[in-house]
């Protein structure tokens, strides 16, 4: 088993990027290498409720990559995020011009060796860091952790594509919801309209519910917006509950309710700088998917990087109440 690469001129800048996210949201992070991508992955267990996983090309983070193994050439190892956070922010702080990065195995005491991803730079400062893994993965481990990966985005009927703007909105609305109420009622809408209502825990208290409209639908079928069941325009409905009440007797809805909690942890992708977020609900209505995008900020294109976030949503036993009619 062998890994050795030499990152980009942005390869690691791009990890600085994600790492911080994965730091924020659990004390372990498990990278897996292949032939021509790689993944940052933190499964429900790592973040307490959250799948997420960023997905690079290799030719975006590395200028040569050389990996080898007894399984498909494929390497899966776990660290802790806050130690390779501390190693990329010091390769930024020393104006490195050259870093390497390799698989090794040091020997911590008599008879025991174990593995560390070595960083050695040049720059201002020539440094050599170490990152302790665990590891490496089984070829079972590695199957579950691809399993993982592919399940995102398979089966979400449509998407919402909310830009810059309106995911910061989103993010911030969701961090005012944390201190009123502890589930969030969710809808996507056909029309471009994505609904977020929380009532406080506390008897009587009023409903707050947040309405972002005009989204971008995708993908971008005819009329996606004007659909109703033919009887009432939607242009017409000024009330914000109406226009759900529509959508979802038209079957133009998807509506489920989240943890506020979840749903505030997965939009700490705004925190990579994302240039927008596709918003879907799972046909099922067992996850709300979450995909931020990178157009134009890539060297390898649209699709060379990725940053993938699935909510699960709650089961009625786990919601003690609620005025919103599914």
């Amino acid at each position: 088993m062998k890994f050795r690469a030499t990152f980009s001129s942005v390869g690691v800048q791009w990890l600085e990027r994600f790492v911080p996210v994965f730091e924020k949201l659990g004390n372990e992070l498990t990278m897996l290498l292949t032939r021509n991508t790689i993944h940052l992955v933190q499964d429900a267990v790592s973040t307490g409720g959250l799948e997420l996983h960023a997905d690079l090309l290799k030719n975006e983070v590395f200028e040569e990559y050389k990996i080898s193994s007894n399984n498909e050439d494929k390497i899966a190892f776990s660290l802790e995020p806050a130690v390779l956070h501390r190693v990329l922010k010091g390769l930024i702080g020393s104006e490195a011009t050259s870093v390497d990065v390799k698989l090794i195995k040091r020997v911590i005491s008599p008879g025991n060796a174990a593995p560390f991803l070595n960083f050695t730079s040049k720059g201002l400062v020539d440094i050599t860091q170490d990152v302790p893994l665990a590891g490496p993965l089984t070829k079972r481990e590695v199957c579950v952790l691809e399993t993982l990966i592919t399940a995102n985005v398979v089966d979400v009927p449509f998407w919402l594509n909310l830009d810059r703007a309106a995911t910061d909105t989103t993010h911030v609305t969701v961090e005012k919801f944390k201190a009123i109420g502890g589930v969030v009622e969710l809808a996507t809408t056909k029309q471009g309209a994505l609904h977020l209502v929380v009532q406080s825990s506390e008897q009587g208290a009023a409903v707050i519910g947040v309405e972002l409209q005009n989204l971008t639908v995708l993908p971008d079928t005819e009329n996606a917006r004007n659909l109703d069941d033919g009887t009432t325009n939607t242009d017409d409905i000024t009330s914000s509950t109406s226009r759900l009440a529509h959508a979802k007797a038209s079957g133009n809805a998807l509506c489920v309710k989240v943890d506020t909690k979840h749903l505030w942890k997965s939009l700490s992708g705004t925190a990579s700088n994302p240039s927008d977020c596709l918003f879907g609900v799972a046909r099922n209505k067992n996850f709300v998917e979450l995909v931020y995008r990178f157009d134009r900020q890539a060297v390898n294109g649209n699709d060379a990087v990725g940053l993938m976030v699935r909510v699960p949503v709650l089961e009625d036993d786990d919601v003690a109440g609620s005025d919103f009619d599914e």
